[in-house]
């Protein structure tokens, strides 16, 4: 892919169907700016498809996301055929709202979707790596399709080693209340869909410009259990059985299980962990990714043992 040169140009995190956000952060950039779009700009917020159409019509530009691989895997089949999958029958994956608004306008919804299947994986300008996940690790496999996943799902998290790198990588995918950045890396998904902001960077200058959300955009949230929800101790010291119990009685008041108390299961059970973890899987308290990559960890630092 060319390389391009950047002056005027700007980077907007995940919109999420934040229609009004989004239109009032466009309103104060230049006229003549170049825009660009790290993904998702569905699911969650009420305006998926106004937001998508908005993009079309004005000939920005988009990287592929995750919520756009959903939309397109899952939309057709749902309209069209009264296939349904958890994106568009539970809440919190956020695309119901998506699903709802395409009942009665197939036409829209053919277009939009032949729109995303052509999105890029990542827009290189300059010396800047616009991708949708966290990607500057698969830098080198950039046009290597094994690594679709990575580019939509990698996350960034806080204190973690990033080598260094010839590019500057700008990405959305983890939500933080601030962008978050380091040498080579920007972070720009400041959770608009939750009640926070929608903020586009400036190429060259990194200049952050940010909207709060329009509080017509969203009611999406999702109440998560944490550690301490689960009693004043929690420690190697109280029984799985125990803790699974704790979880089950207060579940009710709650959404999903945050990764803290995943990671807490497994870190401190073991595999007896692992298994609790899959029961927690089965029960829907917990979203595959988070399941995973508690895994995953567990079993890296076993193996380096």
């Amino acid at each position: 892919m060319c390389k391009e040169r950047i002056e005027n140009t700007y980077i907007i995190g995940d919109v999420h169907g934040c229609f009004h956000t989004m239109q009032k952060l466009i309103g104060r950039l230049p006229v003549n700016a170049r825009i660009i779009f790290v993904g998702d700009l569905c699911d969650k917020g009420n305006f998926s498809k106004e937001v998508i159409e908005y993009v079309i019509c004005n000939g920005y530009e988009c990287v592929k996301g995750n919520h756009e691989h959903l939309m397109e895997k899952y939309l057709y089949d749902a309209v069209h055929k009264e296939i349904h999958s958890p994106w568009s029958t539970d809440y919190r994956y956020g695309g119901m709202q998506t699903y709802e608004s395409y009942l009665n306008d197939h036409e829209t919804m053919d277009r939009h979707l032949a729109w995303l299947s052509a999105l890029p994986m990542y827009i290189e300008i300059e010396q800047y790596f616009i991708t949708h996940g966290f990607a500057l690790p698969f830098y080198e496999h950039r046009n290597n399709p094994v690594y679709y996943n990575d580019f939509l799902l990698h996350r960034y998290e806080k204190g973690m080693n990033v080598p260094p790198s010839s590019v500057v990588n700008i990405f959305g995918h983890c939500v933080f209340d601030e962008v978050v950045s380091g040498e080579n890396f920007y972070g720009i998904d400041t959770g608009c869909s939750y009640g926070n902001k929608l903020t586009a960077i400036e190429l060259g200058t990194m200049q952050i410009i940010q909207e709060p959300m329009d509080a017509r955009d969203s009611t999406y949230e999702i109440k998560e259990m944490a550690l301490h929800h689960l009693g004043e101790v929690v420690d190697e010291t109280v029984a799985l059985s125990e803790i699974i119990a704790r979880i089950d009685r207060r579940f009710c008041e709650f959404d999903l299980l945050s990764t803290e108390v995943a990671h807490h299961v497994v870190s401190t059970y073991g595999e007896e962990g692992v298994n609790a973890v899959h029961g927690m899987l089965e029960k829907k308290q917990l979203f595959m990714k988070q399941a995973k990559k508690v895994i995953e960890n567990f079993e890296t630092k076993r193996l380096i043992k």
